[in-house]
């Protein structure tokens, strides 16, 4: 049986790629700021999933959290780095960027992945297929206005999935990082209407010739990039975009 960690694995992208993962009878721990976002999660899927409290911001955190994942797990076999300021949080443009928000979405975004992924290496190793997964954005390739540290964060983890990829081959683990394009959830419509405020337009579902996709579109990348089918897969990021790029 699969043992699966997932940072921020409760709600939007987070929560389908758990689903993804409980759905091929994995047992699953997610990471949240507050552990009750997954109350609906666990009602549903009972102890094959769990929730610890943690702030992918802080290095100290990331190892705790990791390694009681681990614990409650019996080890690991997949850590999905999900978690990250995202929307109106992730909102600035240069001439407005404040020293504090550049830190802290700089900590989250690439930070978070960063330790997390230093924390489970220890635990993947004995694991066989073991995998890393980085979720990026599309905005690595394709910057959204007014979200430039955002937009940074996320190019620097196709970079670091190289790095990792390369550098954990010896060990077994593979890493690789998915792109998601527009993807509908929870939160886009306020999202929208808070760049509309701030007179910005991302343009990206206006450009997707496949219009607007689904959290469990990128689920389901996930799980393939997970499987025994993708095991020849590492260091490389796989866009999924409906073709914004194209």
């Amino acid at each position: 049986m699969l043992r699966v960690i997932v940072t921020g694995g409760a709600t939007n992208i987070g929560r389908a790629i758990s689903e993804a993962f409980l759905a091929r009878d994995a047992n699953v721990v997610v990471g949240q700021p507050d552990a009750t976002a997954a109350a609906s999660l666990i009602e549903q899927y009972g102890e094959r999933v769990s929730a610890l409290e943690f702030d992918a911001g802080d290095a100290k955190q990331c190892r705790r959290f990791v390694d009681q994942a681990a614990a409650r797990l019996g080890g690991v076999d997949i850590l999905v780095n999900n978690a990250a300021i995202t929307g109106a949080a992730a909102l600035a443009k240069l001439e407005s960027l404040a020293a504090e928000d550049f830190e802290r979405v700089m900590q989250v975004n690439l930070g978070g992945p960063i330790f997390c992924s230093q924390a489970a290496v220890p635990h993947l190793r004995e694991a066989e297929g073991a995998v890393i997964v980085h979720i990026s954005s599309v905005n690595a390739y394709k910057p959204q206005p007014g979200a430039l540290v955002y937009a940074a964060t996320k190019a620097a983890l196709t970079s670091l999935t190289q790095s990792m990829g390369r550098e954990l081959a010896a060990d077994g683990i593979r890493v690789v990082a998915v792109a998601p394009g527009d993807i509908q959830v929870d939160t886009s419509e306020a999202s929208a209407q808070q760049m509309a405020d701030a007179g910005l337009d991302s343009g990206i579902e206006a450009q997707t010739p496949l219009g607007r996709g689904e959290p469990n579109d990128i689920a389901e990348t996930v799980a393939f990039l997970c499987s025994p089918q993708a095991k020849f897969v590492t260091g490389s990021t796989w866009v999924v975009d409906g073709g914004l790029l194209a």
